[in-house]
C-alpha cells in the first residue's frame, strides 16, 4: 500500500510538473501572440519584425498634435509618445482631448506605429510634461513623437500658405530644423530672428525608404508653445559693422550665436539664393532668401548668422539692405598659386587661361580651363538670363573674371606653404569669359578623359548648388525689406 501510494505521489508530482510546464509555454505564447498591449512603451519597445505582426493593442493617451494637411496624428500616455496612422471614420480631434484606441501594432516607416481600428474621445486630459532636451538630443531622433522642449536662437521665420502655417527655423552645427506653429508670440514674423525662444512641441521626424533620419521638425499644437526667452534686438541695422576679415577670428570675450552685421559692395546677387560682397580686404558669401535684386557695385549692409565655409567664413540666413551705390568691384589680376593660398576666397578675381572643354548640366553650363599646367573649372548657373556660351572653341585663350571658390582639401597645415587642393570660378555671365586669342590651329580633341574629368567637375559644382539648396529652404521669407 504504501508503495503504491509512492508510486501515485510521484505521478501526481509529475503532472503538475508537465502541467506547470505547459501553463509557463502557453504564457510565454501569449507574451507574443496573444496578449493585448495597454501602454504605448509595450509598443515603441517592438522591433519593426516584431510590430509588423499587428499585435493588439487597447490604450488611452491624451492628444498632443493632430492635423490632417501635416498627415500628423500624435498621443501620449504616461509611458511615451506615439504616431496614429490614418482611420476612416477618425473623428476630428484637439490637443488635450483623452480618446480610447483599438487597434494593432505597425512597423511605422520609421519607428512603431498604431494602426487604429477605433478612436473614441472620452474626455479632456492634460497635456503630458514636455521632455527638457538639448538641440543636440532633438536631432537625434531619439525623440521621435515625444512631446519635448529646447530653447533655442531663430535663425529665419517664413509662412507657408498652403498649410497655413508659420515655420521658425533653427540650426545647430550642420542641423538644421523647422517648428510649425499656428501663431507666432510678435507682431511681425521678422521681430523673432534671432530671439532666443522656448518651445515646445511634439517632434516629429522626416525618414527615408531605408527608414533613416535624415531630418527633424517640431509641431506645435498651442499658440503657447513658443514663448520668447531673450527678444532680438530692436534695430540690428545700427550696430557698428564689423569687418568680413574678423568673422570667426579668435576673440577673448564676446557673444556667440546671434546674427552679426556687415557691410561692402555687391559682386554678384542671385535674387533668393545667394548675395556676395567685398570689402576693401574680402570677400563674402551671403546665403539668402531675400529677392530684391542688387546690381554689382551696390553698398549693401548685410545681417546674418556667421557659419564656417569651405575655406572662409559664410553668412547663413542673412537679410540686406541697400545703403548707396558705387562703382562695381574690380577684379584681382592674379596667377594660380596666388588664387591657391586662399586669400581671394569669395572674392572677383582674373586670369589668363586656355578652354579645354564644355559641358552642359541642365541648364548649368561649365568650363574645363588650364592654366599653365593647372586646370580647374569655371561655372555659369542658369539664373543669368540669356547666357550662353555656345560657339566657344576648344583651345580659345581667355582670360576669365569670376568669383573665386576655394577647394580646401583634406591636407590642410598650419604655415605659408600650404595650398589649397582647387579652385572654381562662379562667372556672372557670358561677359566674365574675354577672348584673347582663338584658336590658330584645329580645336582640341574632345578626349574622353578630357571630357569625364569635366563630367566630375560639373557634378562638383552642381554639389555646390545642392548645398547651397538644401542650406536654405525654398519658401519665401517674410522680410520687412522685400
Amino acid at each position: 500500500m504504501k508503495t503504491l501510494r509512492r508510486k501515485n505521489s510521484a505521478g501526481f508530482v509529475l503532472l503538475v510538473v508537465l502541467l506547470g510546464f505547459s501553463s509557463t509555454h502557453s504564457g510565454q505564447a501569449a507574451e507574443t501572440t496573444g496578449r493585448i498591449l495597454t501602454t504605448v512603451a509595450e509598443v515603441r519597445s517592438l522591433s519593426a519584425v516584431e510590430a509588423a505582426k499587428h499585435h493588439p493593442v487597447k490604450l488611452k493617451g491624451v492628444v498632443t498634435f493632430y492635423d490632417e494637411t501635416l498627415f500628423s496624428r500624435f498621443i501620449q500616455d504616461s509611458t511615451a509618445g506615439i504616431y496614429l496612422r490614418e482611420l476612416a471614420n477618425m473623428p476630428a480631434l484637439q490637443p488635450g482631448q483623452m480618446i480610447e484606441v483599438e487597434g494593432t501594432t505597425g512597423p511605422g516607416e520609421y519607428a512603431p506605429v498604431i494602426l487604429p481600428t477605433s478612436v473614441k474621445v472620452v474626455g479632456e486630459g492634460a497635456m503630458p510634461a514636455a521632455k527638457p532636451v538639448t538641440l543636440d538630443q532633438l536631432v537625434s531622433g531619439h525623440d521621435d513623437s515625444q512631446v519635448v522642449e529646447f530653447s533655442g536662437i531663430v535663425r529665419a521665420v517664413s509662412f507657408e500658405k498652403d498649410l497655413q502655417y508659420y515655420l521658425i527655423d533653427f540650426a545647430k552645427g550642420g542641423d538644421r530644423f523647422t517648428v510649425y506653429v499656428k501663431l507666432l508670440p510678435v507682431a511681425q514674423a521678422n521681430e523673432l530672428v534671432e530671439s532666443r525662444v522656448k518651445v515646445r512641441g511634439v517632434c516629429s521626424t522626416m525618414f527615408n525608404h531605408q527608414r533613416q533620419l535624415f531630418g527633424i521638425r517640431l509641431l506645435v499644437p498651442q499658440s503657447e508653445g513658443v514663448v520668447i526667452e531673450q527678444p532680438a534686438p530692436v534695430s540690428p541695422y545700427d550696430f557698428s559693422a564689423e569687418k568680413i576679415n574678423s568673422l570667426l577670428q579668435f576673440a577673448p570675450v564676446g557673444t556667440f550665436g546671434g546674427r552679426v552685421k556687415v557691410a561692402g559692395t555687391v559682386a554678384y546677387c542671385d535674387p533668393g539664393q545667394a548675395v556676395f560682397i567685398q570689402d576693401e580686404n574680402s570677400g563674402l558669401y551671403c546665403q539668402t532668401l531675400q529677392r530684391e535684386v542688387m546690381q554689382p557695385g551696390d553698398r549693401i549692409e548685410v545681417l546674418g548668422f556667421p557659419a564656417k565655409g569651405e575655406y572662409t567664413p559664410i553668412l547663413q540666413d542673412a537679410v540686406f539692405r541697400k545703403v548707396g551705390t558705387g562703382s562695381e568691384p574690380g577684379a584681382v589680376v592674379v596667377d594660380v598659386n596666388a588664387i591657391l593660398t586662399g586669400v581671394h576666397d569669395c572674392q572677383l578675381v582674373q586670369l589668363p587661361a586656355r578652354v579645354l572643354a564644355r559641358v552642359e548640366r541642365g541648364l548649368n553650363q561649365f568650363l574645363l580651363l588650364q592654366a599653365g599646367d593647372f586646370t580647374f573649372q569655371a561655372f555659369l548657373p542658369q539664373r543669368v538670363n540669356g547666357a550662353s556660351l555656345d560657339g566657344l572653341e576648344n583651345g580659345t585663350e581667355v582670360m576669365a573674371t569670376g568669383i573665386c571658390m576655394i577647394e580646401r582639401g583634406n591636407k590642410w597645415q598650419a604655415g605659408e606653404k600650404w595650398r589649397a587642393a582647387s579652385f572654381h570660378l562662379l562667372m556672372r555671365s557670358p561677359k566674365d569669359l574675354q577672348v584673347l586669342r582663338k584658336p590658330t590651329a584645329l580645336p582640341l580633341p574632345d578626349e574622353p578623359w578630357l571630357l569625364g574629368a569635366l563630367g566630375v567637375i560639373a557634378v562638383g559644382s552642381l554639389s555646390w548648388v545642392a548645398v547651397l539648396a538644401g542650406k536654405i529652404r525654398q519658401q519665401k521669407k517674410i522680410l520687412g525689406s522685400s
